[in-house]
């Protein structure tokens, strides 16, 4: 029985998407890191933990909120690096 040349690509197209799901698999093994604990926010700084009072509200609440709208503008700022509003702030 002899082998046709569109079998032997069959074949070999097969082998190299087994391989290449095999090495996806071994690659995504790799990469997962195992859960850890969230990080609590820092005591010192009054900021992160009203963003984490924030963070535990539904949308609806954050529309009316302004300390939490207001502790949102004021860590954007500091991630972008903006000048503070309040000069005598910093």
């Amino acid at each position: 029985m002899r082998s046709s040349p569109d079998h032997i690509l069959r074949l070999v197209a097969f082998g190299l998407g087994a391989l290449a799901a095999f090495f996806a698999a071994v690659e995504l093994a790799n990469t997962v890191a195992p859960e850890t604990p969230a990080v609590s926010p820092v005591k010192d700084d009054p900021l992160q933990a009203e963003l984490a009072r924030c963070r535990t509200m539904m949308p609806e609440e954050l529309e009316t909120d302004t300390a939490c709208r207001a502790a949102w503008a004021e860590q954007r700022r500091r991630f972008f690096g903006l000048p503070s509003d309040d000069p005598g702030k910093e």
